[in-house]
């Protein structure tokens, strides 16, 4: 393998695994059954700590960023009444339309916020004591088309 080549496919499609679409993840393993599991629970903290995103030589900048985007998904999630760790595709879908609807901020800048949340849903994944095993945001990717604007912006490199 020379180093220009792919280590990971960016395409989405590669990456959901086994769970392409939501109707192929059987009724008792979708996210929404872990409601009450997840009451009270703060899992974006938990990411953050747990990978060291907020660490002190980051720039103040780069932590308030941070900051935005988990108040932004956060606060989009509390209005809809789900647990920020346990989206839908459709949740998924309707925040990438609401940064850009409501902030007015370009598809670079949403293509940002919304990745970030991608990762967050990407690490839960990874992690046997969280449910996960489909990522929301993979599959609207898949099936949205502003979510794969989004995801193209974000793994192509600049």
């Amino acid at each position: 393998m020379t180093s220009n080549e792919q280590w990971i496919s960016k395409n989405p499609e590669t990456r959901a695994g086994l769970y392409r679409h939501i109707d192929d993840v059987p009724v008792h393993s979708r996210l929404r059954n872990y409601s009450s599991r997840f009451e009270q629970r703060d899992s974006w903290s938990r990411y953050l700590k747990a990978e060291n995103i907020r660490r002190e030589d980051h720039s103040e900048n780069y932590l308030a960023q941070i900051n935005r985007r988990g108040k932004r998904w956060k606060t989009f999630c509390s209005d809809r009444d789900v647990h920020h760790a346990l989206c839908s595709p459709d949740d998924s879908e309707r925040y990438a339309t609401y940064l850009l609807e409501e902030y007015s901020i370009s598809r670079v800048t949403a293509s940002d916020y919304w990745a970030g949340i991608e990762r967050f849903y990407r690490w839960m994944f990874h992690h046997a004591e969280y449910p996960h095993r489909y990522n929301p945001f993979v599959m609207a990717a898949i099936n949205d088309t502003v979510c794969e604007q989004l995801w193209r912006i974000a793994v192509e490199p600049n």
